[in-house]
């Protein structure tokens, strides 16, 4: 299944060529299925006929439109570890589609509860009796069963947000979803400000009553993956739009060819970050999202790698380390979330919803 979700994103984005083209036009009527069930879902419950399920804590939802690539992992992080610092006690909700993300969030933020739970509302419960008093529900924008307290959706400016529904494309819902938005933040990689302003302007109009905020999820600096795996990610909550930190640590590389690996779902912006920091020919390797390495992958990494260093991403390096000492001198990409503007207007609306409940 992990393949033919890959080969479709490869299709999205006109990489299979004629027979990817063919494919997405076989794909109409599924896509027409989708797009019905998904709009008669939100009408039974905008007309109270399917009910939300109350929590007894607040319930911060960080979601999206479309599948994978717009930050939601590294901004869920950012937040838990906020909340942490202003004296809350958060836990995060997930369904644990990979565990890459699960043992993500536990190395970045491990003083933070991480319940996986097939069902969010049983989630939020298992989260509540463990003694949190505010749940951040990883990807819960589509989970309209459990009631939230603060609607956030993030949207990547790279993928922009006008497309097909799936199957035939990359969005679970039309961007007429964002009216049930409390809030919107554009995210950004390798995209400018001024682009990334641009599209919020546009996808604001969807959304008119939430609250915009744009982040740049940038470089950070590169660890050593056995650095990484001694004392973990660590969370740096923020820094303003001025910082011009390199992406490099004074341990890391300083030029040279590389081979990035990652098994990310949208791993372009990742090797342009490499690339413009590399000073030198990058080579990509990109599995499946949520690829689980075996050591037959290990084996095909290490002889593409012909001597040259690795870099990865935190999600992929949770899931390597226990190969470290088999594989070339590895670096770990890490990111920072950066606020390009709206930091202080999404947390107020947090804020307010969090004193709701004293």
């Amino acid at each position: 299944m992990r393949s033919v979700h890959a080969w479709l994103r490869q299709s999205w984005d006109g990489q299979r060529g004629p027979l990817g083209r063919i494919t997405l036009i076989k794909l109409l009527p599924l896509e027409a299925l989708f797009r019905g069930t998904v709009a008669l879902r939100n009408r039974l419950y905008d007309s109270g006929m399917l009910a939300e399920s109350e929590s007894h804590i607040p319930v911060i939802s960080v979601g999206n439109l479309a599948v994978g690539g717009t930050g939601k992992t590294p901004f869920a992080s950012w937040l838990t570890a906020h909340l942490s610092a202003t004296g809350r006690r958060p836990a995060l909700v997930t369904r644990g589609y990979g565990s890459d993300e699960v043992l993500l969030h536990s190395t970045q933020n491990p003083g933070v509860p991480v319940v996986v739970h097939t069902s969010k509302l049983a989630g939020i419960d298992k989260a509540r009796r463990a003694g949190a008093d505010v749940a951040v529900l990883d990807d819960g924008f589509q989970h309209r069963a459990a009631s939230r307290d603060v609607d956030i959706v993030l949207l990547a400016a790279e993928q922009g947000a006008m497309g097909p529904l799936l199957p035939r494309g990359r969005f679970r819902e039309p961007l007429a979803a964002l009216s049930r938005a409390d809030a919107i933040v554009v995210t950004r990689k390798v995209a400018t400000r001024e682009e990334a302003s641009a599209f919020g302007r546009v996808v604001t109009r969807y959304g008119p009553r939430a609250v915009l905020g744009q982040i740049h999820l940038k470089e950070d600096r590169w660890t050593p993956l056995e650095d990484y795996v001694l004392t973990g990610s660590g969370n740096r909550l923020s820094i303003g739009p001025d910082d011009r930190s390199g992406a490099f640590a004074s341990s890391g590389p300083h030029g040279g060819d590389f081979l990035a690996v990652s098994s990310i779902a949208e791993p372009d912006g990742f090797h342009e970050m490499v690339r413009s920091g590399a000073g030198g020919v990058v080579e990509c390797m990109a599995f499946p999202d949520h690829y689980s390495f075996d050591s037959d992958d290990i084996s095909r990494i290490v002889k593409r790698a012909a001597g040259r260093p690795l870099v990865t991403t935190e999600k992929d390096a949770v899931k390597l380390e226990r190969f470290f000492q088999e594989l070339p001198q590895t670096y770990v990409l890490r990111l920072q979330v950066a606020w390009d503007f709206g930091q202080d207007a999404v947390m107020a609306l947090i804020k307010s919803a969090l004193d709701r409940y004293r």
